[in-house]
């Protein structure tokens, strides 16, 4: 795992980011096909239409999602701070990873997106999480 990604994305913040994508999907009238959420980062996979950029997908979804999980959980406004020291205020990284279904089934795509759930999902210790997120989460 890289260095600045934090196995964050457990317990009850899980439960709020789908809340908040699947949200964002319905303003954007996007439809969510399939979410799968590991402790360091996601996979989304919508369907839309032409007129609506993957860029702008990502941006809004990870946008608002930093700023609602802030709010919804205050540890995790200063988690970057903490880490890797003033200045630092990215909740997500900055790129992503963008691909076209054209060619492959939904279900050969929702099929991947669940397989890398087990991946090393669970292998990661939750170092560095700061004692307030965890009592938040009971982890």
């Amino acid at each position: 795992m890289p260095k600045y990604r934090k196995p964050i994305l457990t317990g009850k913040v899980v439960e709020v980011l789908k809340a908040i994508i699947e949200g964002q999907c319905q303003e954007m009238s996007i439809n969510n096909l399939a979410l799968e959420i590991m402790p360091d980062n996601l996979h989304l996979f919508v369907g839309a239409k032409p007129t609506v950029t993957p860029f702008k997908i990502t941006h809004k979804v990870k946008c608002n999602t930093s700023i609602q999980l802030r709010r919804c959980f205050p540890d995790l406004k200063y988690l970057g701070y903490k880490h890797f020291g003033k200045g630092f205020d990215n909740f997500w990284a900055r790129g992503y990873y963008c691909g076209s279904a054209v060619h492959v089934s939904q279900e050969q795509v929702k099929r991947y997106i669940q397989e890398q759930q087990g991946k090393d999902a669970f292998k990661y210790d939750i170092y560095g999480c700061p004692t307030e997120l965890k009592k938040q989460l009971k982890i």
